[in-house]
């Protein structure tokens, strides 16, 4: 009798001890820590660029936004837009955020409201430059 457990023992004590070495606990952490991953979404820690405060402007239209490290943008009020959610104008550093406002070279918001739209598509800004979209 004790001859026909052995095998059985000494098959179950070795799958035991081996899920012992082989397994890791819960709290251990990769061997290159990261500071995010990519599946993690809004959670990504990121930081900002440059230290900029963002005020309003003094014609009480828009504001400064802060460019974030991962290409994301943060708006006056705190909000932030996905980089992929901007859209990239033919002019070189006009961005197009998906209320339909404008980001202009020198990271001014430009609201909808106070631009033109031209006959043929393109919008005019207040201090008269084209936008091409």
């Amino acid at each position: 009798m004790l001859k026909r457990i052995s095998p059985i023992m000494l098959l179950t004590v070795a799958l035991t001890v081996s899920q012992l070495f082989l397994s890791t606990p819960a709290n251990a952490r990769p061997r290159h820590h990261h500071r995010y991953y990519r599946g993690q979404g809004r959670s990504r820690v990121v930081t900002p660029r440059r230290s900029r405060i963002a005020s309003p402007s003094k014609k009480g239209g828009g504001g400064r936004i802060v460019r974030l490290s991962n290409g994301d943008v943060r708006l006056p009020n705190g909000q932030v837009v996905s980089s992929n959610r901007l859209i990239r104008l033919r002019n070189q550093g006009y961005w197009r955020l998906p209320n339909g406002d404008f980001i202009l070279p020198n990271q001014q918001i430009v609201p909808v409201r106070n631009t033109v739209r031209l006959q043929n598509g393109h919008f005019r800004l207040p201090n008269g430059i084209i936008v091409i979209i």
